[in-house]
């Protein structure tokens, strides 16, 4: 493996992170064009530049359930907290900010298809295929006039991606099990709730009472 190259995919104004675990074989970045054409009596074909669209990224690859080489140096996180973490952000309907060191992509995108699957012989391993798409904030220029002559602003163009926290109000018979239950599909997971409401639940995980807003991590 190229240790010059790491793949990130990062949200919530970065405060998320996903390292991609296993580089690609193939890294796909495509650009079409709207330019149009027409025939003009006397010239024949001209060609009316258009804007560029948006460049799109796709490659494939999987999350694996176990160390070997091609992961070295890389924490291994569980393959389904992968899953997740993307998932998470598609519903958030945020753009991501991918990079790829080495490569010079560093770019700011939504998600447009993430899919996802298991191979026999592997069970744990997530394969997946993700294509992600350029985004482009839509400014307003400002421009103020003054006599005769016009003064154009500068838009700003810097991409806010944070999301807002999920939020869940304790019902009586609550406890941080069942939450994590019903939220993640794993009672196991209350601790990644406790963790995160440490300041309003106390030391005592246990111990939490109908009313409390607690949040909920993704």
């Amino acid at each position: 493996m190229n240790t010059n190259y790491q793949m990130w995919i990062t949200g919530n104004a970065e405060q998320e992170k996903l390292q991609i675990p296993v580089l690609p074989q193939k890294f796909s970045v495509s650009i079409g064009s709207k330019n149009t054409s027409v025939d003009v009596t006397g010239l024949g074909e001209i060609t009316i530049k258009q804007s560029r669209p948006a460049y799109q990224f796709s490659f494939s690859s999987f999350f694996p359930r176990t160390n070997f080489p091609g992961i070295e140096n890389v924490p291994l996180t569980d393959p389904q907290q992968c899953v997740e973490r993307i998932n998470g952000w598609i519903d958030s309907k945020k753009p991501v900010h991918i990079i790829i060191t080495g490569a010079g992509i560093n770019e700011y995108c939504t998600i447009e298809k993430f899919n996802h699957y298991e191979e026999g012989g592997d069970v744990g391993t997530i394969h997946y295929d993700l294509t992600l798409k350029e985004y482009r904030e839509v400014t307003v220029r400002q421009v103020s006039v003054a006599g005769s002559t016009a003064t154009v602003q500068p838009a700003e163009t810097r991409v806010d991606n944070t999301t807002t926290p999920k939020t869940y109000t304790v019902k009586k018979g609550d406890c941080l099990w069942n939450i994590a239950k019903s939220l993640y599909g794993s009672g196991a997971d209350y601790t990644k709730i406790y963790d995160a409401n440490k300041g309003t639940v106390g030391s005592n995980p246990n111990r939490i009472y109908p009313g409390q807003v607690l949040t909920i991590p993704e």
